[in-house]
């Protein structure tokens, strides 16, 4: 995640933003990368030919673009007082995530860092958000930012299976603790890790027994590989929708790493990843990664 020397930070001039920039002041001074902050406006009205002739849209969009200029550079102030080198640049187009996304490819930074917030289940499952989207697209590590403040020292959480399930390779559970231990080290913090095993109910009646001893003891064997001590591996039967929440709040998490992984379309547009579906119960940051 550190290896290059830029971070992006996707910001709204819209909203609030010393969340997601604080964040990212803080990780660009342990990683000693640049930031670049990036945002995407568009109005739909002020395009050429929709109300204005070609001259006025120009000058209304140069207007509206010069506004949102001024905030981004006062929020790119903030991580130049820190003593980091801050590039700010503005995109045009519809829909939002896409010239991100474009922007992102090209430039091909460590990580990126966007502030996210509640979704209701309707913008999940029929809009096409913009948070959603860069989790199924973002070609680089992304890190969404909930809003608050990590503990100190924070605690890292690594969301592995150490079975290979669910389309997971065993190099892209190395990836995400990787990750985890970089965040440890960096931050002075600790890793964990955690795994749930869930098995349907045999013809949907009778329910699969579960070997808790033996399937604990795979994630603890992989803590031990990577200097986790057997306390920090949490193994549950429990869904993931309620036992990771749970353990977040129970540790007072910062940041949780998980995998996001593409499937059919169908599952992109109807089910989501695991990842999109717990944005919305994870009180704490996720870091979204993706198979090499």
């Amino acid at each position: 995640m550190f290896e290059s020397n830029m971070i992006t930070v996707v910001i709204d001039p819209e909203v609030c933003n010393k969340a997601v920039v604080s964040k990212a002041i803080a990780v660009a001074l342990v990683s000693r990368a640049k930031l670049e902050f990036v945002y995407s406006e568009y109005v739909h009205y002020l395009e050429d030919g929709y109300f204005y002739d070609p001259v006025v849209a120009k000058t209304l969009r140069e207007e509206h673009s010069e506004v949102n200029a001024r905030k981004a550079d006062e929020l790119a102030q903030l991580a130049r007082d820190a003593g980091l080198s801050v590039n700010v640049v503005a995109l045009w187009g519809s829909p939002a995530y896409r010239s991100i996304v474009e922007n992102i490819t090209a430039r091909q930074p460590s990580l990126v860092i966007k502030s996210t917030s509640h979704h209701n289940r309707l913008a999940r499952i029929f809009l096409a958000n913009e948070d959603w989207e860069l989790v199924r697209h973002c070609p680089v590590p992304l890190l969404l930012v909930k809003g608050l403040p990590w503990s100190e020292p924070p605690s890292f959480i690594a969301a592995v299976d150490p079975d290979h399930l669910r389309d997971k390779p065993e190099s892209f559970d190395k990836k995400l603790v990787a990750h985890t231990l970089e965040l440890r080290d960096r931050f002075n913090g600790s890793a964990h890790l955690y795994h749930y095993d869930w098995v349907p109910p045999l013809s949907g009646l009778y329910p699969l027994r579960i070997d808790a001893a033996s399937e604990s003891a795979k994630l603890i064997a992989m803590g031990e590989e990577n200097g986790i001590p057997a306390t920090q591996c949490h193994w549950t039967d429990v869904i993931i929708n309620d036992s990771l929440p749970a353990l977040v709040e129970k540790i007072d998490a910062a940041v949780v790493v998980m995998g996001a992984i593409s499937r059919s379309a169908i599952d992109r547009v109807f089910v989501g990843s695991t990842a999109e579906r717990l944005l919305d119960e994870l009180v704490c940051d996720v870091l979204v990664l993706k198979p090499d």
